[in-house]
């Protein structure tokens, strides 16, 4: 899992993330750090939170609904 979000931080690739909790996030990764599974996300409408990688039920790439 790690991998693949680095992969998205390092392409700056914005992300639609589901919590265990069904709460969810859509935004980008702003770090991750390397000595914690953890990472900073900014969301769209929240701002910064931390994020640990085991709250993470699925990602995906985020995509703008069409209104």
């Amino acid at each position: 899992m790690k991998k693949k979000l680095e992969f998205f931080f390092n392409n700056k690739i914005k992300l639609h993330i589901v919590l265990l909790t069904n709460y969810f996030y859509n935004g980008s990764i702003l770090d991750i750090t390397s000595d914690k599974d953890l990472m900073v996300f900014k969301d769209d409408k929240l701002g910064t939170v931390p994020v640990l990688f085991e709250e993470i039920k699925k990602f995906e790439p985020f995509t703008e609904v069409q209104r």
